[in-house]
C-alpha cells in the first residue's frame, strides 16, 4: 500500500539560483556550484589513462575544504532513435542511405550525461549529518546561518571550485564546464536539471509527485523506481581497484580495462542514475572520535567477537590515516533504475544487483530511506544525506568508485559522416576525414585499411566509399576483383575495365588550355622519370631537372603553336616528337650534355614502346578517355591485367597521375584515389618515388590516397609500404586480425601501435551481441585515437555491398532476367526475399 507524502511544491528543498553567480542556493542555506563534465570514452583509455583521470580527481578532490561535498551524478536514459529523413545525407544520397536511415529508426539508444555538484553545506550540517537521515528537510526546516550572507563565504566557495574545475581540466582527461541558469532550471524551449530530476527524463515539464511502498520502490514522473545503495564497509569486496578489465573484449594476451565505475554506469543498460559522494573529513575530530570508539569497543571486547574485528578496522584506519598523511573522507554511492513498466522497473532492478555482485559488491537494496535518497540527491541538496548513509574511507579508495567513461561522442547526424554503431549499438555518424583534421587528430586525409580475407574489408570500404560520395566527394578507386560493381550502378559512376579489344587508354599531357599548373608539369615529370627508370637505377638531380625542363618547353611549344593556329593535340606521341626533334637544341643551349647531365637517347630508346606504333602505343595517347579527371565516380577495374608484368603496374601508375591531376585542378571538394591490391604493383623501386611523392602531395589538395590490402606477407619488411604508405597514414583501419594473431607482432611492429592500440585491435569482434541485427566490426584509428565500430546496415545496403560471390551472382541474376538490367530494382528485391529462381515457371 502506497504511502502519500506532502505536496512536491510545498517542501521543495531548492530555494533559488544566484542570478549573477549561478549559485544553486537550497532551503538550508547550502551553496552549490553545477559543472557538466565530459569523460574519455568508453573502451578507449589504459590502465595508465584511468590512473591518470583518477588521480586528477583524487587531488581535485583534495583541494576542497573540510565538510565541502563532491556529488558526482552520472544520468543514463534510455531513448529512442528518430531518424533523420531530411539531413543533408538522405538529401543527396538515394534510396540506400534512406532504407538505412529506416533501418535504426527507433532503436533504444542510452543518453549519458554527467554532472559534478559542488556544494558548501550551511553552518548546521553536522547538526544534520552526525544524525540519522530521517532530519531530512522533507520533514522539517531549518534557519539561515549568518556566515552564509557573508560576501567572503561566497567569495572563498566560489574559489574553491575554480580550483576544482581547474585541475579536473588540466588532466587534459576530463573537461568540466559550468552550467548556465537556463540549463539548471529551464527555459522556454527545453527543461532544465532540476525538472529532469523530477520527472526521470530530458524532456519532461511536468511537476510530479512521489509516492512510496513499502517493497522499497517509489513512483517519481510516471516511472516505478528502485534504488541499491553502498553506504557500509560490510558491503565492499576485500580489495577496491580503481579499474577492472572488461572480460568480453579481452585474451588472456590482450585486455581491455574500465573504469570499476563503468560497470555501474554504462555497464547497465537502460535508465539509471548514479550518484557518487565523496565529504571531506575532519581529520581531528574523526581521530578523536575514532579512539573513544576504540576505547569503548575494547572495554567490551570479551563480550562480542565483532567489537574486537570493528576496533581493529578502526585502529587500522587511525594508523594508516597518520602515517601516510591521507585524506579521510566520508562516501557514499546510489544507483537508481527506473521503468515506466512495473515489470521492466523490477527486471532492472535484479540486473543492477547482478552487476554489484559481479564486481564484489553485497546488493543493498533502499526500502525505508529510499525517498530520503531521492530527495538528498536533488542537484545541489546533497546535505540533506544523512550520517546512517556515510561510510568512512580515504580518499583514494572512494573515487575508485567513479563512473569515468562516456559514450563515443560521435554525431547521430554528419554531412560526412559514415553510418556505422558503437559498441552497443548506438547509431553514429563517424567522421573520418572532416572533423579530424579541423581538430588537429589527424594531419592528412590519406588511410590505410587491413583485413586478411573473409574479414570484410570490401565490405567496410563499400558502406564507407557511399557515405564518401553522399557527401559530395569525388572517389576513383582501382579494383581487381569487380567488388564495387554495384555500388557503381547506384551511384551513377563510370566503370572502366581493361579488354583485349579495348584495352584502357589515358591521356596524361591533355590540358584543354595547354597551360598545366607547375604542379601539374610536377606529377608528369615523376611520370616520365618511373616510365624510364628501371628498379634499382638511381635517378640524378641533373635528370629530374632536365625531364622537368622538357615537359615545361613541350608546353610552351604547344602554346605558340595554337598562337599561330596550329593543331597539335597533346598526347604521348606529340611529346615523344618534341623530345627527339626540338628540345635537343633547347638542351645545348642550356648547356647540358648529352650522356653526362641527361642521356636523351636513353630516354627515348626506354619511352619508345609507348609512341604510335609500338607495343603499347594505346596506352598514352587517349582522345576518349580525356574527362576522367572531372567525373564524380570511376572505378578502373583491371582484374584482366593483374598478372601482366607491364601493363598492371603502367596502367595503375597512369590512373594515379589522372587522380593526381583532378587533385591540382578540381576544387572545393575531397578528393580520394582508393588502391586495392594494385598498390603491390607500385611497391616495386621503379615506381615507388612517385608512389612517396603522390602520398606526400595530396594533403595539401584535399585528397586522400587510401590503401586497402590483405597480404601480410606483403606488408611486413617492404620499406616502401612503411615509408610512402603507413607513415604517411593518418587514417588506419583494422578489420579483424584474429587469423593473423600468432603473426600479430609483425603488425605491432609495422604499424608502431601501443600496447592499448594492440588491445583494441584484438577485441575486434570478440564479443558480438547476437541480439542485434547482424553487423562485424572495425578498428578506426586516428593517428592515436583508436575506436572500434560496428558495421551494420539495412538489408537494402547489404544487398548493395556484399562481395559474397553467390550472392552476387544472385543479384546479378535477378537483375539481367527478371528487372531489365535495373540494378537499383534487382537490390531492393534480393533484400526483401526475391530470387530469379522464384519466377522461372512464368
Amino acid at each position: 500500500m502506497a504511502n502519500r507524502v506532502k505536496k512536491f511544491e510545498e517542501i521543495y528543498p531548492i530555494f533559488r539560483i544566484d542570478e549573477e553567480t549561478g549559485v544553486i542556493i537550497s532551503v538550508n542555506c547550502d551553496l552549490t556550484i553545477a559543472f557538466e563534465v565530459t569523460h574519455p570514452e568508453i573502451f578507449t583509455s589504459s590502465d595508465g589513462e584511468i590512473d591518470i583521470l583518477t588521480e586528477a580527481y583524487v587531488s581535485a578532490v583534495k583541494t576542497l575544504p573540510v565538510g565541502y561535498i563532491m556529488h558526482k551524478q552520472d544520468w543514463y536514459v534510455s531513448q529512442t532513435y528518430e531518424a533523420n529523413l531530411k539531413s543533408p545525407t538522405i538529401r543527396n544520397g538515394n534510396f540506400v542511405a534512406f532504407d538505412n536511415e529506416l533501418h535504426f529508426s527507433e532503436r533504444s539508444c542510452l543518453k549519458h550525461r554527467a554532472y559534478i555538484y559542488i556544494t558548501r553545506p550551511s553552518s548546521d550540517v553536522k547538526g544534520r549529518t552526525s544524525k540519522s537521515s530521517k532530519h531530512s528537510s522533507l520533514l522539517k526546516r531549518h534557519l539561515v546561518p549568518k556566515d552564509v550572507l557573508l560576501p567572503e563565504t561566497w567569495e572563498t566557495f566560489l574559489d574553491t571550485c575554480e580550483q576544482f574545475e581547474y585541475l579536473l581540466n588540466g588532466s587534459g582527461k576530463a573537461s568540466l564546464r559550468r552550467l548556465l541558469i537556463e540549463e539548471i532550471v529551464g527555459d522556454a524551449t527545453k527543461t532544465g536539471l532540476l525538472e529532469n530530476y523530477t520527472s526521470l527524463s530530458f524532456d519532461d515539464r511536468s511537476l510530479h509527485e512521489i509516492e512510496t511502498a513499502v517493497d522499497g520502490s517509489i513512483q517519481v514522473g510516471g516511472n516505478t523506481a528502485f534504488t541499491y545503495v553502498i553506504s557500509e564497509l560490510g558491503v565492499f569486496p576485500p580489495v577496491v581497484t580503481n579499474s577492472l578489465v572488461y572480460e568480453p573484449y579481452s585474451s588472456e594476451r590482450y585486455s581491455i580495462p574500465v573504469s570499476t565505475g563503468a560497470f555501474l554506469g554504462l555497464g547497465l543498460p537502460f535508465n539509471h542514475i548514479y550518484n557518487q559522494v565523496i565529504m571531506i573529513e575532519d581529520r581531528d575530530a574523526l581521530s578523536k572520535k575514532l579512539v573513544a570508539e576504540i576505547k569503548r569497543h575494547t572495554s567490551f571486547s570479551e563480550w562480542e567477537k565483532g567489537n574486537q574485528v570493528s576496533m581493529g578496522y578502526k585502529d587500522e584506519y587511525l594508523l594508516e590515516m597518520e602515517k601516510s598523511a591521507r585524506t579521510a573522507v566520508k562516501a557514499h554511492f546510489n544507483i537508481m533504475v527506473w521503468e515506466r513498466d512495473r515489470d521492466t522497473a523490477e527486471a532492472f532492478r535484479s540486473s543492477t544487483a547482478s552487476a554489484l555482485s559481479n564486481i564484489g559488491f553485497v546488493p543493498r537494496l533502499a526500502r525505508h530511506d529510499v525517498s530520503t535518497l531521492y530527495w538528498s540527491c536533488i542537484p545541489g541538496n546533497i546535505g540533506e544525506l544523512g550520517a546512517d548513509n556515510l561510510l568512512t574511507s580515504f580518499v583514494e579508495e572512494a573515487i575508485c568508485l567513479l563512473a569515468i567513461e562516456t559514450n563515443y561522442n560521435d554525431a547521430p547526424f554528419s554531412k560526412s559522416g559514415i553510418k556505422m554503431t558503437d559498441r552497443f549499438g548506438n547509431p553514429k555518424m563517424v567522421d573520418l576525414f572532416d572533423e579530424p583534421l579541423k581538430n588537429g587528430s589527424i594531419s592528412n586525409r590519406n588511410t590505410f585499411i587491413v583485413g586478411p580475407s573473409g574479414s570484410g574489408k570490401s565490405f567496410f570500404t563499400n558502406n564507407m566509399v557511399y557515405y564518401m560520395l553522399t557527401a559530395g566527394m569525388h572517389v576513383s578507386i582501382v579494383d581487381v576483383g569487380h567488388s564495387y560493381r554495384r555500388l557503381c550502378d547506384v551511384m551513377g559512376g563510370r566503370y572502366v575495365t581493361y579488354e583485349k579489344e579495348n584495352p584502357i587508354s589515358f591521356n596524361p599531357f591533355y590540358f584543354k588550355e595547354a597551360s598545366p599548373q607547375e604542379e601539374d608539369e610536377d606529377a608528369l615529370a615523376e611520370l616520365l622519370l618511373s616510365l624510364w627508370k628501371s628498379d634499382n637505377e638511381k635517378v640524378t638531380n641533373a635528370e629530374l631537372t632536365t625531364i622537368r625542363d622538357i615537359v615545361h618547353n613541350y608546353y610552351a611549344a604547344l602554346r605558340n603553336d595554337r598562337h599561330n593556329s596550329g593543331r597539335t593535340f597533346p598526347c604521348f606521341d606529340t611529346f615523344y616528337d618534341f623530345t627527339k626533334h626540338t628540345y635537343p637544341e633547347i638542351f645545348t643551349a642550356n648547356g647540358g650534355r648529352e650522356g653526362q647531365e641527361f642521356d636523351l637517347t636513353n630516354f627515348l630508346y626506354c619511352l619508345k614502346p609507348y609512341y604510335r606504333d609500338g607495343q603499347y602505343g594505346f596506352l598514352l595517347n587517349s582522345r576518349a578517355n580525356i574527362d576522367l579527371m572531372d567525373l564524380r565516380f570511376v572505378i578502373y577495374e583491371l582484374d584482366n591485367i593483374k598478372d601482366h608484368p607491364v601493363l598492371f603496374p603502367v596502367t595503375t601508375i597512369m590512373i594515379m597521375n589522372t587522380y593526381v591531376r583532378k587533385l591540382f585542378n578540381v576544387k572545393g571538394v575531397i578528393k580520394a584515389l582508393i588502391i586495392e591490391e594494385a598498390w603491390k604493383a607500385l611497391t616495386k623501386e621503379k615506381f615507388a618515388n612517385f608512389l612517396r611523392w603522390a602520398s606526400k602531395t595530396v594533403r595539401k589538395h584535399d585528397g586522400a590516397l587510401i590503401v586497402v590490402t590483405q597480404e601480410l606477407d606483403d606488408l611486413v619488411g617492404n620499406e616502401v609500404v612503411k615509408d610512402a604508405i603507413i607513415n604517411n597514414s593518418d587514417v588506419k583501419v583494422l578489420l579483424d586480425q584474429k587469423n593473423y594473431e600468432n603473426r600479430f607482432s609483425e603488425i605491432e611492429s609495422l604499424l608502431g601501435l601501443s600496447p592499448k592500440q594492440s588491445a583494441i585491435v584484438q577485441s575486434v569482434n570478440r564479443s558480438l551481441d547476437h541480439k542485434r541485427p547482424p553487423y562485424r566490426e572495425a578498428c578506426v584509428m586516428l593517428k592515436d585515437l583508436t575506436k572500434v565500430y560496428g558495421i551494420e546496415v539495412s538489408p537494402t545496403a547489404y544487398a548493395a555491398f556484399t562481395t559474397k560471390k553467390s550472392e552476387v551472382e544472385q543479384i546479378q541474376k535477378l537483375a539481367e532476367t527478371v528487372y531489365k538490367g535495373n540494378t537499383e530494382k534487382a537490390i531492393r528485391a534480393w533484400s526483401k526475399g526475391e530470387r530469379a529462381e522464384h519466377f522461372a515457371s512464368f
